[in-house]
């Protein structure tokens, strides 16, 4: 049984194929109703990250996220390599085992909420992402408001070495590894910092200063 599931993952590429489909998931992406940001509730909530999937090439290990729904149950959402098809393709003992042993854990690391104005709040979600079954992870980086009764999001970036280093009443600033050609996955070769200031007419995020350019990050 191990062997044919071994057969069947070595036919994916495991960074390219990503799923938007999780077993026993009871979440659907719907219009939220918000009306205080501070009492959505996030850990059992569908957060729907950008898809870049046509990106251009920055290079190794750099560049976005995969993206994709993030169906948070109690904080915590659990992902599978295995497509639809190859999942039927399975026996029932195989699907019990391929269940325990899921590819990827996504975990709400950080949870902060900005005061921005008297009537303006953000709320600020780190999610990371790892890949249990190989190596790599990934960094999520959402603002969330309430506008207008609904769920609002105001700010996303994410890839791989991104942290959310420090918070003001109106700015952040994101630390992200830059890898060079030769750079070991361990290793990137530069710390980029970005900050970024809370616009009121444009209601949202902006890039204040950088010392590098990096595209992929807004």
């Amino acid at each position: 049984m191990g062997d044919r599931i071994e057969l069947l993952m070595r036919t994916i590429a495991p960074i390219s194929i990503w799923l938007a489909f999780t077993f026993g998931a009871s979440n659907a992406i719907a219009a939220v109703s918000c009306r205080d940001i501070a009492r959505v509730d996030f850990h059992n909530q569908v957060i729907l990250a950008r898809s870049d999937s046509g990106k251009p090439d920055y290079g190794v290990f750099n560049g976005p996220g995969p993206g994709g729904p993030l169906r948070m149950r109690d904080g915590v959402f659990l992902q599978w390599d295995l497509t639809p098809g190859m999942w039927a393709m399975l026996s029932p003992e195989e699907r019990e085992e391929t269940n325990r042993k899921p590819d990827w854990k996504t975990t709400i690391q950080q949870d902060v909420t900005l005061h921005l104005t008297a009537t303006t709040d953000v709320r600020l979600l780190v999610l990371d992402q790892v890949h249990l079954t190989g190596t790599g992870s990934f960094t999520y980086i959402f603002g969330f408001q309430c506008a207008a009764g609904s769920l609002r999001k105001v700010f996303e970036a994410s890839g791989e070495g991104v942290n959310l280093k420090r918070t003001t009443k109106n700015d952040m600033e994101i630390s992200v590894g830059i890898w060079g050609k030769n750079d070991g996955h361990c290793c990137p070769r530069r710390e980029v910092l970005l900050r970024y200031h809370w616009s009121p007419s444009l209601k949202r995020f902006v890039r204040e200063s950088s010392n590098a350019a990096c595209p992929w990050l807004p």
